[in-house]
């Protein structure tokens, strides 16, 4: 082979595997992204419960983990403190279509008396892929009553504990989690969490 036919096809290879390299950039932004479903909780920082969240000790007051595939021990997710008559958050991981689901935990940790929630909204920013591999998922914070608080009446500090659900095609590594405040729509954190291994 001639060395103009060699430089040929050496370009011709190279446009064809950038052209499909594009081609699959593209369907991963173009995969739809959807929320199905959220559940959130109040409980006593002094009773954490996963293993390596937030707890009353930390310094952290936020804290959150992305699950693209079900853990090999689901039970080492939890604390001992996890209640075991919730089996709400655990039946999450362990119950889960990780082919076309995964799951995201945020947990905020704060005193009581201040007490709020962060859960999904979709009054700010777009639930999207905003790069490869990286989904934006908005969330709202939203002030509580403390009063309302299903609560031992000692406790101080509390940790707002919210799983989600989201359905999407692909499997993201990263999500990008910018926290709005419910009322005004501003930017109160941002927070990006990779995949647990």
């Amino acid at each position: 082979m001639n060395r103009r036919a060699l430089l040929s096809t050496t370009a011709a290879l190279s446009v064809t595997a950038i052209a499909g390299c594009t081609g699959t950039v593209r369907r991963e932004l173009s995969d739809r992204v959807e929320m199905d479903v959220a559940t959130m909780v109040f409980h006593p920082a002094s009773e954490p419960w996963f293993a390596d969240g937030l707890s009353a000790s930390a310094d952290a007051t936020r804290h959150a983990a992305l699950y693209t595939e079900r853990p090999s021990d689901v039970s080492a997710v939890f604390t001992d403190e996890y209640p075991t008559d919730e089996r709400t958050f655990d039946d999450k991981l362990r119950d889960t279509d990780y082919a076309s689901h995964f799951l995201l935990v945020y947990e905020a940790r704060m005193p009581r008396a201040d007490a709020y929630q962060v859960a999904p909204t979709i009054l700010y920013g777009d639930l999207d892929w905003t790069g490869w591999r990286t989904v934006t998922a908005p969330m709202a914070r939203a002030s509580r009553d403390p009063s309302e608080l299903d609560l031992p009446p000692d406790t101080e500090e509390v940790i707002a504990t919210t799983v989600v659900r989201y359905s999407a095609e692909a499997t993201p590594r990263r999500v990008r989690l910018p926290v709005y405040d419910e009322e005004t729509g501003t930017l109160r954190s941002e927070l990006t969490v990779r995949a647990e291994s």
